[in-house]
């Protein structure tokens, strides 16, 4: 059935391991290389990935903390503009106080310096009339009744004529 020729795989095993020591000998070695050269490439690379990860992370670790930072000076600040502006609304209500108290007492003293004026011209005027009237009553100075209706007359007189308070 079969017919085999020793000779033909005899010489196609010598070719076979002849193939092999130079595939060996000029490819293997060759492409063993290269295999060696591309994963020691990916390894570095992977080493290099792993470097920026690390370096991401620590700068993500920076952001963050330089935000909170920021954060924590704007709240600082934000305090401290709080603290300044009532300082400052106390300062302006103080002056206001001051102010309003300064223009009661100077109110204050127009209105007693005007009522002492208006004392002293109601007190010129009731001399002013009381001469008036004396000069009246003698100028017709007849007799004791008649006199008598001349003061209730010029009393009467100077109460309509004085000013109402």
């Amino acid at each position: 059935m079969f017919d085999l020729d020793w000779q033909q795989i005899l010489s196609q095993a010598i070719s076979f391991v002849l193939l092999v020591v130079v595939l060996k000998r000029f490819a293997w070695k060759p492409l063993l290389g290269i295999l060696d050269q591309r994963r020691a490439h990916i390894e570095l690379q992977l080493s290099r990935v792993a470097q920026s990860r690390e370096e991401l992370e620590r700068l993500q670790a920076d952001y963050a903390k330089r935000l909170a930072q920021i954060d924590e000076e704007a709240r600082v600040k934000i305090q401290q503009a709080i603290l300044e502006g009532k300082r400052i609304s106390m300062e302006v209500q103080e002056q206001a106080r001051a102010q309003a108290s300064a223009i009661l007492t100077k109110s204050k003293e127009t209105i007693e310096l005007e009522f002492a004026k208006a004392q002293v011209s109601l007190r010129d005027q009731i001399a002013e009339m009381t001469v008036d009237a004396v000069e009246r009553v003698l100028q017709k100075k007849l007799d004791a009744k008649t006199d008598r209706q001349l003061v209730e007359a010029t009393l009467e007189e100077l109460e309509r004529e004085r000013p109402r308070a």
